[in-house]
């Protein structure tokens, strides 16, 4: 019997308490919105909160994906071990952690000119502020990191997984009640109190497993340095991920006044599925990739294929449902207060060029951790290298034309150029080819039910427009969901049959075994 049932049953705990996160976040959006719009305030807030973002996901990330295969790998020796090893990497990460936090405070004026060269002098003086309240909050996040990465080895996904329901809190909090007599330095302090929140809820966790942070950090001997060697690569692709939201809001202050806040909401949105239904997948299969890539090529093999036929099979009616309602979620997520019609217009055109994508954002992210697994780290870091420039590139030439939803269809055409470079790598460095991703029956399966239903379902959509937003939204969802299902079965697809079994924890229906 395969390892999919556990894997489903932790995916759909973790989807349920992303959900309710994830309802936190678009009430946080909301509110901010209503306060604030597309205003030259919030496009200050955005890019200052951009520095501990930057510095927090570059390390925060690179913990997360390179503590999993580590922690595992030691456990099958020694627990005990491996707790003294996370904990002495963990103490190391905290210390380069508080040393970046300084050197951002000293240099809070010149970051936040590099990343919105087109501010104006007084929008400069509150990024700077901003930025100096921030940064912080990079310590905190590094600390979550490591007690998450600790806790998913463990196969713990709830306290990791309710991070963003504290923070959520805690911003909304502010919003409401720090707001109006503070500004946007509300917001900031809420989401330095945030971040804190998110570790200590997971720290009674991580003591279980007798994971201690020494401090000063404890040198291990060759473990550690060998350990901490390895490391690089992944941080530098963390680096490179983040460089392209850098880049996209450097171009994007360049333009029109709320291109930046339209980028931002935007993407927010694009979140939506990839943070509820497929992120939770990525999270809980990458314990047991990592675990199967230790048992051998083909239960490894097997599950990356499984894997990733479900993310393409799950972000489908999700593409469809964002590009045919994508005004009417808008709307309803942002359109209150200070952000009007014209908001709408503007946040539409860049979350359609987004959401064409999804697919391969979530791809991306997935294929990246099985090369973690197989230690591929280096391959990870040049294809991340080489799709900013490509990202960079395609923002410069289409934001003449389209403006910020050219910087977002840009954005797109890098994670597809990265998701194929890195499926083709994937077969020549591994020998295995990724079942269902190769093929053109495979891939005719999929196109069929993308361009199906948006062929039956676009020409109707100036009917459904006319109805109430919530009410589009259910229809269109019910009519995609159903066309989705219903296109499976005829294709004798096995993706719905074993979800639906699984669903109903029928445990005679497996995976690839």
């Amino acid at each position: 019997m395969g390892k999919w049932p556990a894997i489903v049953k932790a995916a759909g705990i973790v989807t349920a308490i992303t959900a309710i996160g994830k309802i936190l976040g678009f009430l946080r959006e909301s509110i901010i919105a209503a306060y604030f719009g597309t205003s030259a305030e919030a496009d200050v807030f955005f890019v200052a909160s951009l520095v501990p973002t930057i510095l927090f996901t570059a390390l925060g990330t690179a913990i997360q994906a390179g503590i999993v295969p580590i922690y595992l790998r030691e456990k099958e020796k020694n627990a005990k071990e491996a707790a003294r090893l996370i904990g002495s990497l963990g103490a190391f990460f905290v210390f380069v952690s508080v040393a970046a936090a300084i050197l951002a405070i000293l240099a809070a004026r010149p970051l936040v000119s590099f990343l919105a060269p087109g501010f104006s002098a007084d929008q400069l003086r509150l990024a700077e502020r901003l930025t100096v309240i921030l940064v912080p909050a990079i310590v905190f996040m590094t600390l979550t990191s490591v007690a998450s990465g600790v806790l998913h080895a463990n196969q713990k996904f709830a306290m990791p997984a309710l991070t963003s329901t504290v923070q959520n809190l805690a911003v909304i909090l502010s919003a409401l009640f720090l707001a109006r007599p503070f500004g946007v330095i509300g917001l900031a302090c809420g989401f330095l109190a945030g971040t804190a929140l998110q570790f200590f809820i997971q720290w009674p966790g991580l003591k279980r497993y007798r994971v201690r942070f020494p401090f000063p950090p404890q040198k291990r001997g060759i473990s550690l340095r060998e350990t901490l060697s390895g490391f690089y690569p992944v941080i530098l692709a963390s680096v490179a991920v983040q460089i392209n939201g850098v880049t996209d809001r450097m171009i994007s202050s360049t333009l029109d006044e709320g291109s930046i806040s339209s980028l931002n909401y935007a993407y927010r949105l694009l979140w939506l599925p990839l943070s509820v239904m497929i992120g939770p997948l990525i999270t809980v299969l990458y314990p047991s990739i990592v675990g199967s890539a230790l048992k051998g090529a083909k239960p490894f093999g097997r599950i990356v294929g499984q894997g990733f036929r479900t993310i393409i099979y799950l972000s489908i009616p999700f593409m469809l449902v964002m590009i045919i309602s994508g005004k009417a979620l808008i709307r309803l997520a942002f359109e209150r207060g200070a952000f009007d019609a014209s908001d709408t217009v503007r946040t539409y055109g860049v979350f359609i060029c987004y959401g064409i994508g999804l697919a391969f954002f979530a791809l991306r992210d997935y294929l990246m951790n099985c090369f973690y697994a197989l230690k591929e780290n280096r391959l990870v870091m040049h294809s991340c290298l080489w799709t900013v420039l490509l990202n960079i590139g395609f923002s410069l030439l289409l934001s003449r034309f389209y403006g910020a939803a050219g910087i977002a269809l840009a954005g797109t055409m890098a994670m597809l150029f990265q998701t194929v470079y890195l499926l083709v790598r994937f077969r020549r460095k591994s020998g295995l080819v990724v079942s269902g991703a190769e093929g053109w029956r495979d891939w005719g399966k999929y196109a069929l039910l993308f361009a199906f239903p948006l062929s039956l379902l676009l020409p109707a959509r100036g009917t459904v427009e006319k109805f109430p937003d919530i009410a589009e939204l259910f229809l269109v969802s019910a009519l995609v969901f159903s066309f989705h299902f219903f296109l499976s079965w005829l294709l004798k697809m096995e993706e719905p049959k074993r979800c639906l079994a699984l669903l109903a924890k029928n445990k005679s229906v497996t995976f690839g075994e």
